[in-house]
């Protein structure tokens, strides 16, 4: 061959060739529906071993690991300001969550209660952490899609 990569792309065709010609001569002759079956399943194992792994698999993106970090540092956060809430909050914030769709309750009094001013706060800065980190990869993610669109002039005037 003239090359390595001619040759590793015979070599990758030969299972196929190989294929085809005990296909044609089973073909020939009809002794036994049987043969024809095991040559095609022959010949899928040999395909299946020569293509790569990675062709059956996904590989994991990069937006999904650094999205599990931010939800991580967010539920540690939240647990911890979850629990720093006292019984009754904790009842309240309950009811007012569980009634939340119901009319009745949302005009009363209890669904009307709030939380201790440095509670909210607190809370908000938990959430305002975690929106900067969603808004952050967002940013990384929408960065690493965008194509340079004059890289076909840039090469063609490198010739």
């Amino acid at each position: 061959f003239g090359s390595r990569a001619q040759g590793e792309l015979a070599l990758k065709k030969a299972p196929l060739a190989f294929c085809c010609v005990v296909v044609a001569m089973s073909q020939g002759r009809r002794s036994s529906p049987l043969l024809p079956a095991l040559v095609a399943v022959g010949c899928i194992c040999l395909l299946r071993s020569w293509l790569p792994l990675s062709f059956l698999t996904v590989a994991p993106s990069a937006h999904g690991r650094s999205g599990r970090t931010a939800m991580r540092g967010f539920k540690e956060d939240f647990e911890a300001w979850r629990s720093s809430l006292t019984p009754e909050e904790q009842k309240m914030v309950q009811t007012q969550a569980a009634g939340e769709f119901n009319k009745k309750f949302r005009k009363s009094d209890e669904f009307k209660k709030d939380l201790p001013e440095e509670k909210v706060k607190s809370f908000s800065k938990i959430l305002g952490k975690f929106f900067d980190a969603e808004a952050a990869d967002y940013k990384k993610e929408v960065a690493a899609k965008v194509p340079n669109y004059n890289r076909l002039l840039e090469k063609a005037g490198d010739k």
